[in-house]
């Protein structure tokens, strides 16, 4: 019997620990890439460890490493990405990636459009996707034309997240007024990043539905997964803490919609919010890759990272149709925090949040059959003391927008009397992987 080819992973964040229990469950040997020795996902029973330069930093040098390493191996491993900076390290590699490994990746315009997001909302708009209001500021002169079509409370996002990180070590801005736009937008370009302005769809923190899919080689595309996320991390602007499995067919037809007409190949997922000023769907964005909850959909019955490996080592796939509802992926540490503040808020009850979660069919990091991770994860208690320091002494809720402007937002650029920066702590989840606007 021939063993399975191997594979390899990029990036071994919350993503990439969950490729590798799903593919390592099925007796696939799983290499994780990474320069962080520490990663909880670098501890799984089911990774061998290939440390390695930073993609970002070192690309020449991670590509050197990593085709050595499949090289030695003396096979066609599969090579998957976990990370925005994965997909553009593969997309930029591909054809000297190709020689040593099966992977699958959209044409290099359609990866840039899908990291950089004023493409991919162009993109958007020339499919006919429905998006909420948004321009690219790249002067003061262009932020003062395009704030003359904004409703504020408004948000600042940036273009490349792995390069904003650094500089500002959030996932962007929420904005009272046309005042404080100025102000923040002013050190922006003062550091040359590269920005959206959008509306904030509204109400923030609710109404989050993604679709994902896998459409691979020879026109094969496997069925399409739907899912809620029920809560997030933090509760407005923010990544999944809890997710479910559920049948949202509009979502199903414009996340299709968006990947075909884009010509995409590979895993994605594009996520939708509910606008309740007009009842109509508004795009979040598409990821180029698997996303955090990723997992939900083997226990959901469509294993799309599977269904990639199988389609990329030339295995035959099994006969998929449809997924199961309610399955639900959870998040300990960053719920815990999301709770916290939605408790403070008056908007859930501990009875009602341990009913949330208690039975979730999959963890961010636990398992049993797997359970070092979770160890590193909380450092072996460390971070779950310090989590719940930070909650107690927790003064201003910085995510807490209806707190500050009352139930609905402002229809004019005057504003309202609402500003906070929306803070991703490194301890509670992955850094670079948050989402917005929301």
């Amino acid at each position: 019997m021939n063993q399975l080819p191997s594979a390899f992973v990029l990036n071994m964040e919350t993503n990439g620990l969950g490729m590798a229990r799903m593919l390592g469950r099925r007796g696939i040997r799983v290499v994780g890439v990474d320069h962080r020795p520490d990663l909880p996902g670098m501890h799984s029973k089911f990774v061998r460890p290939l440390l390695c330069g930073s993609i970002v930093k070192e690309p020449d040098t991670v590509l050197e490493e990593i085709l050595e390493e499949g090289e030695r191996l003396g096979e066609r491993p599969v090579l998957f990405a976990a990370s925005d900076p994965a997909v553009l390290f593969i997309s930029r590699n591909r054809n000297k990636l190709a020689q040593r490994f099966e992977l699958i990746a959209p044409p290099e315009k359609v990866v840039e459009s899908m990291i950089n997001k004023r493409l991919q909302y162009e993109e958007a708009v020339r499919l006919g996707i429905p998006m909420t209001e948004t321009f690219y500021p790249r002067s003061m002169d262009e932020l003062e034309e395009g704030m003359r079509r904004l409703r504020f409370p408004a948000f600042i996002k940036p273009l490349y997240s792995h390069l904003w990180y650094p500089i500002f070590g959030n996932k962007g801005f929420v904005i009272k007024d046309a005042e404080e736009l100025r102000e923040k937008m002013a050190a922006i370009l003062d550091k040359g990043q590269e920005v959206m302005v959008q509306d904030i769809i509204w109400p923030p923190g609710k109404g989050f539905y993604n679709a994902g899919a896998y459409i691979g080689r020879n026109g094969y595309v496997s069925p399409v997964l739907t899912w809620q996320k029920v809560r997030q991390y933090p509760p407005n602007f923010g990544v999944a803490s809890l997710a479910m499995s559920c049948h949202q067919p509009e979502v199903a037809e414009l996340g299709m919609k968006f990947m075909r007409g884009l010509g995409y190949q590979g895993i994605a997922s594009v996520g939708f919010k509910m606008d309740e000023r007009d009842g109509g769907w508004k795009l979040i964005e598409l990821n180029a890759r698997t996303w955090m909850a990723h997992e939900l959909s083997d226990g959901a019955g469509l294993p799309l990272i599977y269904l990639q490996y199988l389609d990329l080592a030339g295995l035959p796939k099994p006969e998929l149709k449809d997924f199961r509802d309610g399955v639900r992926w959870w998040d300990g540490m960053s719920d815990t925090d999301s709770f916290w503040r939605l408790r403070r808020r008056g908007a859930i009850t501990t009875v009602q949040w341990l009913r949330s979660w208690l039975g979730s069919d999959i963890h961010s990091h636990y398992a049993s059959d797997d359970l070092r991770p979770v160890l590193y994860r909380v450092r072996f208690g460390v971070n779950l003391a310090k989590l719940a320091i930070y909650l107690m002494r927790m003064k201003v809720d910085e995510d807490d927008v209806t707190a500050r402007i009352g139930s609905s937002p402002s229809p004019a650029v005057q504003g309202t009397p609402y500003a906070a920066d929306i803070k991703v702590e490194n301890s509670v989840t992955d850094a670079g992987s948050a989402k917005g606007p929301t």
